[in-house]
């Protein structure tokens, strides 16, 4: 992978192509065990009453309903594709979108309580970047929930067959070691053959 100048501006072009066009697919509903994975996903991070809560690659908003289950006060939805923001803003009124990379978000530091990326972590380019700019955005305390509710072996099976930007998830002792000098303190992690979960926690 080139790492010129723009070389992330050049991912996210392809990503935003690559989900506009499968919006759709997306919006379909997911089956029970999927379901209840996710609310597995959800329930780590503790949500709580009155939190605000960012969802990263948002999709179609499977998580948001998972989530105004814990009363947040804030719920935004963030994705690169205009497309499947589209799916949010009728089904999913009561979240506010932003259309942007993760690496790029357009919120106040220590302003989010919890910040989910949801089978979407692979994808992201610059994970450093990213990272770095969700532990800026986080409030003390606050949890940062990366997680796939097919597991690693899924994401294997799809990096062999598309042309998409896909990175393994990390083990807990890569991701503790990439994490520390972020303030990020990995508290919870499950890596099984259909959960992956890791929740850090904002020092």
């Amino acid at each position: 992978m080139s790492r010129e100048p723009d070389w992330r501006l050049k991912i996210a072009a392809h990503q935003r192509r690559y989900f506009n066009a499968l919006a759709e697919v997306f919006d379909a509903p997911q089956p029970p065990e999927v379901m209840d994975r996710l609310r597995q996903v959800v329930g780590a991070a503790e949500v709580h009453p009155g939190d605000v809560v960012l969802d990263v690659g948002t999709g179609a908003g499977v998580l948001l309903p998972l989530i105004r289950h814990y009363q947040p006060s804030v719920v935004l939805a963030c994705d690169l594709a205009e497309q499947m923001l589209a799916r949010i803003r009728p089904n999913h009124p009561y979240a506010r979108v932003l259309q942007c990379d993760v690496v790029w978000l357009p919120l106040k530091p220590a302003s989010v309580d919890v910040i989910f990326m949801n089978a979407m972590y692979g994808n992201i380019a610059d994970k450093h970047a990213a990272c770095a700019n969700a532990a800026e955005v986080l409030q003390p305390g606050g949890r940062l929930v990366i997680s796939h509710p097919e597991g690693k072996a899924f994401l294997d099976r799809l990096r062999a067959s598309t042309d998409l930007f896909i990175e393994p998830f990390p083990t807990k002792e890569a991701f503790r070691a990439f994490a520390a000098p972020l303030g990020l303190q990995v508290v919870r992690y499950r890596d099984e053959p259909k959960l992956y979960l890791l929740v850090a926690r904002k020092m």
